[in-house]
């Protein structure tokens, strides 16, 4: 073999090399984007178990329905006991909410589902006037870009 075929052939196999390179990036990215919306769909699933077992109770518990349906409506007629129950409903569910905004900042959930989950926030601090509570020992249990968020639909009603 001849300097110039080898050369030819040495050429041919970087040119070669680089293509394999290139399919090999490509694959590692494809890999890379599969898993990240596996794992968006993964979390969203994770958050309506975590929510699911909330909701099927009050649709079948009556009186904890009605606590959380008239719990702020009620409240300055309610006992200790049962203030504080109300009030553990409403952290829980902002805690849930503080979990998908966390989850979503951390680019682990879909944007389409969070604008959702937003759009139930907002209902929530609406209906449930969280307002009321949020200035007082509430807002300081979460972290402060969560607390924004909230503070920014307070505002917005």
């Amino acid at each position: 073999m001849s300097a110039t075929e080898l050369q030819a052939l040495a050429s041919a196999s970087t040119i070669v090399q680089s293509i394999f390179f290139l399919v090999s990036v490509f694959f590692i990215w494809y890999q890379i984007r599969e898993h990240n919306r596996l794992t968006r769909a993964a979390n969203t699933q994770s958050l309506v178990a975590l929510s699911s077992p909330f909701l099927l109770q009050l649709s079948q518990d009556r009186n904890l329905a009605e606590l959380w349906v008239n719990g702020t409506k009620n409240f300055d007629t309610m006992d200790g006991v049962e203030r504080f129950r109300y009030q553990q409903l409403l952290f829980w569910w902002l805690i849930l909410h503080e979990n998908i905004y966390y989850q979503y900042q951390s680019g682990l959930v879909d944007e389409n589902m969070f604008r959702g989950w937003q759009t139930e926030l907002q209902a929530f601090i609406r209906d449930k006037q969280i307002d009321l509570f949020w200035d007082g020992e509430m807002k300081r249990y979460f972290r402060a870009d969560f607390r924004r968020n909230v503070e920014e639909m307070i505002r917005l009603g």
